[in-house]
């Protein structure tokens, strides 16, 4: 094989561009003098198409050989930068019933997966060895290649990769929407809810661990156990005992000591009780607190 040409589906003269980019910048300046490329834009079939020629010469199956794996990073890395956000949408428009935000929140989900330190570069080499793979066995058959029905008919490793990828972004998504429901009926329960108690202190130690404390600074026995409350015919299970307790104790005012202002936990009580919730981030209180609680944290 001495010629080949790939065409795509663009929507724009920029799309174009970014098609031809992706198809020369790996090619382009290698084997001089022994290949040569050619790039047409044709707006009015919103089509782009790239073609590669080999010059005849001797060793010029060698050269080849070496052009094809080229090409193959080329196309995969195109289809993984470029592609793979309408190849998303289109797997959440075919196996999912969502509606407009719910698919905008999941590909955010999505996006943060990709984009997450941890692996990032593996997670991404790995989508692209799959595309390389499908694009040099079809290679093998022809001479010419429509990228938009590779990517539909080719690509089924990869499809599965995308689908895993996506099936973890809407069980993250469902999760979080469970968890926003559950505060949001927290909150209109404790909006509603009589205060019982006028003040108490919330120590917090570190993670979930928080110590109660009365007015006169005398401690309030956490619930061992979760709570069950009936809110609106749900029964809600709150494994968290601090919540649980707060919401029995019903204070009227909450002093938070906390060095983690940002700490889930911290979050989470400054949702549910609002303006009832004060943050102290430094106080004698603190101070003493901490410090109680190293010294019988290193006798232990």
């Amino acid at each position: 094989m001495d010629f080949f040409t790939i065409s795509t589906n663009v929507a724009s003269a920029a799309s174009a561009s970014q098609f031809a980019e992706y198809m020369q910048r790996l090619t382009k300046g290698l084997h001089k003098g022994s290949i040569s490329s050619g790039f047409v834009y044709m707006p009015e079939h919103a089509r782009a198409e790239w073609s590669i020629s080999l010059k005849p010469r001797k060793g010029t199956q060698s050269v080849w050989s070496k052009i094809t794996l080229e090409l193959a990073n080329a196309v995969a890395e195109y289809v993984v930068d470029v592609k793979e956000p309408g190849i998303v949408r289109k797997i959440l428009t075919k196996d999912y019933e969502l509606d407009e935000s719910e698919k905008q929140a999941i590909e955010a989900i999505y996006r943060r997966f990709l984009t997450a330190e941890e692996g990032q570069a593996e997670a991404r080499n790995a989508r692209i060895m799959l595309v390389e793979a499908a694009f040099l066995q079809m290679l093998e058959q022809q001479e010419a290649l429509d990228l938009d029905g590779f990517v539909t008919f080719r690509l089924q490793d990869y499809g599965l990769k995308l689908r895993e990828m996506i099936d973890y972004a809407v069980e993250e998504f469902l999760l979080d929407k469970q968890y926003e429901d559950f505060i949001a009926l927290l909150q209109y329960f404790v909006y509603f809810q009589e205060p019982l108690t006028p003040f108490i202190h919330v120590m917090h130690k570190q993670g979930s661990e928080f110590v109660i404390l009365n007015e006169g600074l005398n401690q309030i026995e956490v619930s061992s156990g979760d709570v069950v409350m009936r809110l609106a015919d749900q029964e809600l299970q709150m494994e968290n005992m601090i919540v649980s307790t707060l919401i029995s104790l019903s204070p009227e005012r909450i002093l938070l000591h906390t060095c983690e202002p940002e700490a889930l936990a911290i979050k989470t009580i400054r949702q549910i009780f609002g303006e009832r919730v004060e943050l102290c981030l430094r106080c004698p209180q603190c101070k003493d607190f901490l410090q109680e609680t190293r010294q019988r944290d290193q006798v232990k």
